[in-house]
């Protein structure tokens, strides 16, 4: 006993360490980008400064305006970029801060009952860890919390690529075009008009693509309302992306099932709908089957369909196989393509696959994929 919680007490100094040298380099690294953020900023400011000097100038070329608004526009992009790395790293600083002061907070206490493992203290250590079934202090906590803040961090690093590019991107255009439409006003009132219209738009679009990625994040019908609300509408978004037919039924009388179950089940079964998608099914159909003891969610996807071009372009790709002639570079060029079509034709893609079945497994979720590849089923447990 005593060996083990020194080994662990010698583990919390090892991550305090660790800790300590990471938040040293977010720090700098923080220090970095601020400053690269202000800079951006500054050249922001001074190129929207440059384009009113330009605009308020009758005898200025159209040129030299749309150079001036493009400059700006990019500038705004980048500025935005420097901010949200900002955000990334200060909430990454704040999270290992956090963790640094649990560990050094519980370190003096393993300290002090390392040198004390005997009789009661011992005892008590041992109760507090028999939960685990061996009655040993587990020493993967740190292993474990690293992966957790990996996660985090992964999870964060998605989210503010897609802010960047999606959002965050609109609203600098937004910001762009509202300071048109004020010049405009101020110069060519009649002008204005179009502008404005133009700038109700995009707010309307930007207005939706939010919408869209805050339910893509994390929908918060399927926390007010449960599954089968939020899959009724996840999957019609879908087919309003794709333009394909993605139906949605439910059979049964459905239930609220916990909310670890219900968010792991849409994740996978949204990720196996748009797998589908992906190798251009010609449909796809979610079923919800509802029991006393489970509910069976099916994704099936419908097997492209060939159209005549392509049947055309196999019979032309099996005609230059038969030359001997043929130049190698154009060889593998005709062995990936025909992968890639073996790919689509073998139905949900196995990193799909082995991710889903990742996913279910903490949740006791069982998975099961079809033999041809193109019908997915998860059965979730009361």
């Amino acid at each position: 006993m005593n060996e083990q919680l020194t080994a662990l007490a010698d583990d919390l100094e090892r991550d305090q360490q660790t800790l300590q040298r990471e938040l040293d380099e977010i720090e700098m690294l923080l220090t970095q980008t601020a400053g690269e953020s202000e800079r951006a900023e500054s050249r922001r400011t001074q190129a929207e400064e440059r384009l009113a000097q330009i605009e308020r100038d009758p005898s200025a070329p159209l040129e030299a305006v749309a150079e001036a608004r493009a400059q700006v526009l990019n500038q705004t992009r980048r500025s935005t970029l420097m901010q949200a790395q900002v955000d990334v790293l200060g909430g990454k600083q704040r999270a290992l801060v956090r963790y640094r002061d649990r560990v050094a907070n519980a370190l003096p206490v393993v300290r002090a009952v390392a040198g004390t493992a005997s009789g009661t203290a011992a005892d008590v250590i041992s109760g507090g860890s028999a939960a685990n079934g061996s009655g040993t202090v587990p020493t993967t906590g740190s292993a474990v919390s690293g992966d957790v803040l990996a996660a985090q961090e992964q999870m964060r690093r998605e989210i503010a690529r897609q802010m960047h590019d999606g959002p965050a991107q609109s609203i600098a255009n937004i910001a762009l075009q509202a300071q048109i439409v004020q010049r405009y006003f101020e110069r060519d009132p009649q002008r204005a008009g179009p502008e404005l219209n133009a700038l109700v738009a995009m707010v309307q679009q930007a207005l939706e693509a939010t919408k869209t990625f805050i339910f893509d994040v994390r929908p918060m019908v399927l926390d007010d309302l449960g599954l089968v609300p939020t899959l009724r509408r996840s999957t019609a978004e879908r087919a309003r992306r794709s333009g394909v037919a993605v139906q949605f039924e439910s059979v049964g009388t459905d239930r609220r099932l916990t909310t670890e179950v219900e968010s792991g089940l849409f994740r996978m079964i949204d990720d196996g709908v748009a797998a589908f998608l992906g190798v251009r099914a010609r449909a796809v159909l979610v079923r919800l089957d509802w029991s006393e003891a489970a509910v069976r969610a099916t994704v099936s996807g419908t097997t492209p369909d060939p159209s005549t071009d392509d049947q055309r372009a196999k019979a032309a790709v099996a005609a230059a196989r038969r030359d001997k002639n043929l130049p190698d570079a154009l060889a593998s060029m005709i062995h990936e393509q025909e992968e890639v079509e073996a790919a689509r034709n073998a139905g949900l893609p196995e990193s799909v696959r082995a991710e889903i079945e990742q996913r279910a497994a903490p949740l006791g979720i069982s998975v099961t994929l079809s033999d041809d590849g193109w019908q997915l089923e998860m059965i979730a447990g009361r």
